[in-house]
């Protein structure tokens, strides 16, 4: 059944919404506390596993150690206590308070409690100290937002010579027609309305609030790996559904490399897309 389009109704329902969802799957999902640990607990370990995430690597740099970093949709916390493991100092945003608290409580797990902040708000009305970050981060989360409300704020955040980057599904008719009508590992919520995947006219929008940016698509056939993963639940069943991640991307990354070089238009037909931007130094 397709979801009802919520893209057009007050900000308040549409938060409520989302906080409804997130908080169930997330309820769900960590009664298990074994999922409290992490498959890659480091930023160089995480940022390093795939090509969409070396990709973020290379612009970031080798060390996110004693910067601060925004991350909007933090979600369980994966990313915000990998980079806290790492030495950065994080603020973790999210409109789930279950979310929230699971990463305060994996954060706790790791030790890293004292570097990472939860703030339970809607990205559009955050509130941060002008220039007070170095380094921004969402995933999967912005093709929710306001985008110009949001991508503001971000720009108003960020240091002079401050970075950022977005890792969201990308949209084409084929994906949009899988994502609508087929059942797949992984879909949550029929109440999604508001879905914008991202086309070229929003990348685009997002990148005209930046003094610089790209944007590059990843996993074409690298998006299947889902689809073969072995079933399980539990931190025991996450390694090995990554051990066979990784194995497959192995094999299949060098693939879409040379697909890529060869016809660079089928990055648009590429699961998702991976922005980066930034400001320029004073």
């Amino acid at each position: 059944m397709r979801a009802r389009d919520l893209r057009g109704i007050p900000l308040a329902e549409r938060v409520a919404i989302e906080e409804r969802l997130w908080d169930k799957v997330r309820d769900e999902t960590f009664a298990d506390r074994s999922l409290l640990q992490l498959t890659h607990p480091s930023y160089e370990s995480l940022f390093t596993a795939y090509p969409e995430y070396r990709h973020i690597h290379e612009f970031f740099g080798p060390s996110v150690g004693g910067r601060h970093i925004l991350e909007v949709g933090c979600g369980s916390g994966v990313v915000s206590v990998a980079l806290a493991n790492s030495g950065a100092r994080v603020t973790a945003v999210d409109v789930s308070t279950s979310a929230l608290r699971v990463t305060r409580e994996r954060a706790a797990f790791f030790g890293v409690a004292d570097r990472v902040s939860t703030v339970h708000s809607p990205a559009e009305l955050l509130e941060l100290p002008p220039r007070s970050v170095d380094l921004f981060f969402a995933k999967s989360v912005v093709h929710h937002l306001i985008i110009d409300e949001v991508m503001s704020r971000v720009r108003r955040f960020l240091v002079p010579g401050g970075r950022g980057a977005i890792f969201e599904p990308q949209s084409n008719a084929v994906l949009d027609f899988a994502r609508e009508h087929l059942p797949y590992p992984g879909k949550v919520g029929e109440e999604h309305g508001t879905d914008q995947f991202f086309t070229p006219a929003m990348i685009r929008q997002i990148l005209d609030h930046f003094d610089y940016g790209d944007s590059r698509g990843f996993r074409l056939l690298g998006m299947f790996w889902k689809f073969v993963a072995p079933p399980g639940h539990g931190f025991e069943a996450r390694l090995r559904q990554e051990r066979w991640s990784a194995r497959y991307r192995g094999i299949v990354d060098p693939i879409d490399d040379v697909l890529f070089r060869i016809a660079p238009s089928l990055r648009r037909l590429a699961q998702t897309v991976v922005l980066r931007f930034g400001c320029a130094a004073d």
